[in-house]
Order: structure tokens, then sequence, then C-alpha cells
């Protein structure tokens, strides 16, 4: 009968994953499950090898800096998993049939561009009005909704759900920018219907995808974790 990993040494494994500074609770459970199957392996040709030789075998695998390769590496899984998630909802607002609301939107709002005169006022009052939303998000919905893990346990889940706050500071800039982009051309008004078409496709493509920023995918990020580690959930 083949010798296998004992709840004992699952344990050291997991401890020897904090003692070279992997403290994600998700990335110690796969790092701990690549050295428990070579370990297996190395005591499927040598039953006699002892856990701690076997265990400096499989490290050495990884090299030197093998296990931060290998958070890196799932950082950016985990991102590109929930920008291809954040891709394929945006791309549903315009297939049939919500694209029916997002090409009302656009020609609403290039219609409102034909009756106002001054553009800087319409874009500067809608980039105005995302800010105030971010601002509203983060104190009434974010904080209430946040996704925590009990105290001692760190998951890189928990820390991609509260990077949607990155996005903040670059929102709080947008009217600023606007402003300021109009000054420097030296304009009041955008009169080219291309560009103002342009422009109500930009501004509701923008609001679809801050919507899905920060309630879409925070809310598919959250279901993961729970399914994963509702335990471990707060």
């Amino acid at each position: 009968m083949n010798r296998t990993i004992t709840q004992e040494e699952t344990e050291q494994l997991f401890q020897f994953c904090r003692r070279h500074y992997v403290y994600h609770y998700d990335v110690q459970i796969e790092l701990v499950d690549h050295l428990a199957s070579s370990i297996e392996e190395q005591w499927k040709q040598n039953p006699e090898l002892s856990f701690d030789e076997g265990l400096k075998n499989a490290f050495k695998k990884f090299g030197i800096y093998g296990f931060s390769k290998i958070k890196k590496q799932k950082e950016r899984e985990l991102k590109r998993k929930y920008n291809r998630l954040l891709w394929k909802y945006l791309v549903k607002f315009y297939r049939w049939p919500k694209v029916i609301t997002t090409f009302v939107s656009t020609l609403g709002l290039f219609l409102l561009f034909q009756v106002i005169e001054k553009s800087i006022w319409i874009i500067g009052s809608f980039m105005l009005l995302l800010f105030i939303g971010v601002i509203l998000y983060h104190f009434l919905i974010f904080k209430k909704a946040k996704l925590e893990a009990i105290p001692g346990k760190s998951f890189l889940l928990v820390d991609q759900y509260s990077r949607v706050t990155q996005t903040y500071s670059v929102i709080a800039q947008l009217p600023n920018i606007s402003f300021q982009t109009f000054n420097i051309l030296g304009l009041k008004s955008i009169e080219n219907i291309w560009i103002l078409l342009g422009l109500s496709f930009f501004m509701v493509a923008l609001t679809v995808f801050l919507y899905g920023q920060f309630f879409y995918v925070p809310q598919k990020i959250k279901e993961h974790f729970l399914e994963q580690f509702a335990e471990f959930a707060l």
C-alpha cells in the first residue's frame, strides 16, 4: 500500500507555505496540493524517505522564486478570468435584445447634444453624475456588501474583490479632465455630428462598463468565493 500524506503533515505543509511568505489561503491550497503530490510520488519510489526530506526535494523543484511566481501567476489568472467575465457582460449590451436599450440610450444622448448648444455642459454634467454615483456606491453599497473573510485568513479572491476601488481615483478625475480638455481646445461646443455620435456611444458604453465593474464583477467574485470558501466568509 502506497504511503500518503496525513492530516498532520498537511498542516505542516500549510505552515511551510506561510513561512515562505505565501499568506493567501487559496494560493496555499494549490501549493500544498503540489507539494503533497510530489512527496507521495517520491514515496512510491522510496517508501523509507522521510517527510522532511521529501518536502525539501519537492521545494527544490520550485526554485528560489518558485512560490512567488505561482502567486503572481494565480493573480494574473484571476485578473484575466474576471476581465473576461466583464467583457462578456459588456458584449451582451450590444447584442439582441439588450442592444435596443443601448441603441435608444445612445440615440437619446445624441439628440440631447443637438438640442443643447453647449456640449461641455452635457459632458461635464455626465462626468459629475458618475463621480457622485461612485461616491454613493462606495459608502452606501460597497462598504455594506463588502466581501470579508474571518480574521486570520487572507484570500486572493477577497483582494480581487477589493480592487474595484482602484477605479475610483480615475472616475474622480473625469470631470476635471473633461473641462480641462475643452479649455485647452478653446471649445464650448462640438458641432461635428460624427464626434457627437462617438461621444454618445462612448458615454453609454462607459456607463455600462462601470455598472459591470462595480456590480456585476464583484457579485461574481462573491459567488465564487462562497462556493469555494463559504466557511471562511463573515
